[in-house]
């Protein structure tokens, strides 16, 4: 014991006596994640581990405990869910042992369930002359939103952050720059996108260019930039909620789409077309509706390789971190990438290199 003092191996078991409700506070504070990440450890935390876990002392946790723990969340939840939750306790449970409180991490070895396979139907995007047929079907303001996200691919956070500023008409281009993201309930400007790759030009088609020179004629929006620390200025966003410049509540309206009510549109949309499709999960009981409206991005991906756009400069036009390793190895996007994918999108086509 002495020597593992002096080597600085020693785990003091008093030390691990702290409850998790305690030991969390402690742990969250160290945390170098932003906002949005933030917001959704806290509700992990919240709804799934401080429940099950929050009374327990670290050194009481033992690899059977969370074994259990994760079969349980197994019936309640998704996948996704579960992931999030586990991520957040084995975190704490990492530090505990990096902080010589507990001997050993109860986490490692656990097996996640495994992702329930799904019907090849249910994994293909949408096709175009389905997502025309759901367009019809929502009110024509939001028609040059969707036909822009048919032709760009942008995130949504991206797409509803859009700002004037960022839209080249001359070079047939628009910039990401910065998103929208929900954080307590609040919608706020993020300077940078999901990741480094995502702040990206993207080539406007000629169907993109038309849908947003009509959308922005009948919506003018103010081409200033400003920081976004400096708040929402909804009047420089391209795409504004109807209710933007009303309040609601006695509060002003940001004038940024809201993502939920959207999404109720849309769902509701795709069923009067004929395209929604509900499936019961076997192991949640949960019904998962498809399309989603992320799915119009894996339409334009989709695309790119059906008309031939080489891997990385459909990886660079979409804002993806990385792709395979092999592709990022020994292929590059083209310095003109831009040119290639909007001659593409307009019909002109490309050779696939045989």
């Amino acid at each position: 014991m002495r020597d593992q003092v002096r080597s600085g191996s020693f785990t003091d078991l008093d030390r691990g006596k702290v409850t998790i409700d305690d030991w969390y506070p402690k742990w969250s504070a160290t945390q170098r994640v932003g906002d949005n990440t933030r917001e959704t450890v806290v509700s992990v935390w919240t709804n799934h581990v401080q429940p099950h876990f929050g009374s327990w002392t670290l050194v009481s946790i033992g690899h059977l405990d969370v074994e259990e723990w994760v079969a349980k969340l197994t019936t309640k939840v998704g996948r996704a869910t579960i992931d999030k939750a586990f991520q957040t306790l084995d975190g704490m449970m990492a530090a505990a042992k990096r902080d010589r409180r507990i001997p050993q991490n109860p986490c490692d070895g656990v097996k996640l369930p495994k992702p329930q396979p799904k019907h090849p139907d249910d994994m293909m995007p949408p096709t175009y002359d389905q997502l025309a047929s759901i367009r019809q079907q929502l009110p024509e303001h939001f028609h040059p939103m969707l036909i822009v996200a048919e032709e760009t691919g942008l995130r949504w956070g991206e797409l509803v952050g859009l700002r004037r500023c960022w839209v080249n008409f001359e070079d047939g281009t628009l910039q990401v720059r910065e998103t929208v993201i929900q954080v307590n309930g609040r919608t706020v400007r993020k300077a940078y996108p999901k990741s480094a790759a995502g702040c990206r030009s993207v080539p406007l088609s000629a169907r993109a260019a038309h849908a947003l020179k009509a959308h922005l004629a009948k919506n003018p929006a103010a081409a200033t930039r400003t920081a976004p620390g400096s708040g929402m200025h909804a009047e420089e966003l391209v795409f504004r909620s109807l209710r933007a410049g009303g309040k609601v509540k006695g509060r002003d309206v940001q004038g940024v789409l809201g993502r939920s009510g959207f999404w109720r549109r849309w769902t509701q949309a795709a069923e009067k077309a004929g395209v929604a499709r509900s499936v019961v999960n076997p192991v949640t009981d949960r019904v998962e509706r498809w399309p989603h409206v992320h799915d119009i991005r894996h339409a334009f991906a989709s695309r790119l390789h059906e008309l031939g756009v080489p891997e990385a400069d459909a990886q660079k036009i979409l804002g993806h971190e990385r792709g395979a390793k092999i592709t990022w190895l020994y292929t590059h996007a083209s310095a003109n990438s831009l040119t290639n994918v909007r001659t593409a999108l307009d019909g002109g086509g490309l050779r696939r290199v045989v």
